[in-house]
């Protein structure tokens, strides 16, 4: 075992991280300027790459708000799949992995900001990760990175996912000037087909995950995604309106679903502060994209065990369940 196999298995055994991997830094050159490897550390050499899977019990708590109305149970969904408990082990970790980079290796690492944590000086506005990582002014796009290194691939919703958990992970990254021996990107079986599965946009309940594609790259791959409507899809992410307030009350401050981007930055400006969230303003975790996605075995792990009652294979949830409307606004 050599020592980048035996750093890795340190990073797993030491700090319970289900996936790693490592990206040459040069895969995201043809990212845009400021947001290069380059730009944030001259000298990078390699990303690491963390990935911890959400377990299946607090994904299934957002199942029992969206099929059984029990809103309170989205309290489990926020605080160890989207908000707080699993995002801040992440974040201790990844930041301890940088300390043991410059302490083992004598290498320079930063540990990038990600999700939560890149919520105090918005570019723009606070949007979800995965839909605007530029907007918010992250330094580095960590899903394109784990994909660079071979962790898996983006689905069409714009979610990173990886064959075992789809995009049920959470995911974050250590720029170094380390020369570990890297990961190809990933080509393995296609993980997301649009054309036969399209779930993420049926279920989607502002419509924002769009037929038309775009291209996303990275230097040695790259793949076709939604075109997705950032501002349409933060309007349910981020509780615009009344309809997706969750437990916390909501004005509605944006009733279609779409807007420009100073309708929703002059909206923003009108949330209510929120103590309870991290970001301390009421946030909805739409996540349906991301809970019903089929890939990485759903069927077995939720649909099989009697944790929802959705149904992969014909799109539909039973007929007993106790839904807030149709499949698209639910």
């Amino acid at each position: 075992m050599n020592k980048t196999q035996r750093f890795k298995e340190y990073i797993k055994s030491e700090y319970d991280i289900d996936y790693v991997g490592i990206a040459k830094a040069s895969a995201l050159d043809s990212e845009p300027q400021y947001h290069r490897p380059q730009d944030v550390l001259p000298g990078a050499k390699t990303i690491v790459v963390l990935v911890r899977r959400i377990v299946d019990g607090a994904i299934q708590s957002l199942f029992r708000t969206y099929e059984n109305k029990q809103t309170a149970a989205q309290s489990s969904y926020a605080a160890y799949a989207s908000n707080n408990a699993a995002n801040f082990m992440l974040v201790d970790a990844t930041v301890n992995i940088a300390g043991d980079i410059e302490e083992d290796f004598g290498a320079v690492a930063v540990p990038l900001p990600f999700n939560i944590q890149q919520s105090t000086l918005p570019e723009k506005y606070l949007g979800a990760i995965w839909s605007d990582p530029y907007g918010q002014g992250l330094p580095i796009d960590i899903f394109k990175a784990a994909w660079a290194a071979g962790l898996g691939e983006f689905g069409w919703n714009n979610r990173f996912m990886t064959p075992q958990d789809g995009p049920r992970v959470l995911v974050s990254a250590i720029l170094t000037t380390m020369d570990f021996d890297t990961d190809e990107p990933y080509s393995g079986p296609k993980l997301c087909d649009p054309e036969k599965c399209g779930i993420c946009a049926k279920i989607c309940p502002t419509q924002a995950i769009k037929e038309a594609a775009k291209q996303i790259s990275i230097n040695g791959a790259s793949q076709k995604v939604s075109d997705l409507n950032i501002n349409s899809c933060n309007i349910a992410e981020m509780a615009m309106r009344k309809q997706f307030m969750g437990r916390v009350p909501v004005p509605d401050q944006i009733l279609g679903n779409e807007a420009t981007d100073e309708e929703f930055i002059e909206a923003f400006k009108k949330k209510p502060m929120d103590p309870l969230h991290v970001d301390h303003y009421p946030r909805y975790m739409c996540d349906r994209c991301l809970v019903y996605c089929p890939v990485g075995n759903w069927k077995e792990r939720f649909r099989d065990t009697n944790q929802s009652s959705f149904d992969p294979d014909t799109g539909k949830f039973d007929e007993n369940v106790k839904k807030y409307g149709t499949l698209n606004n639910m």
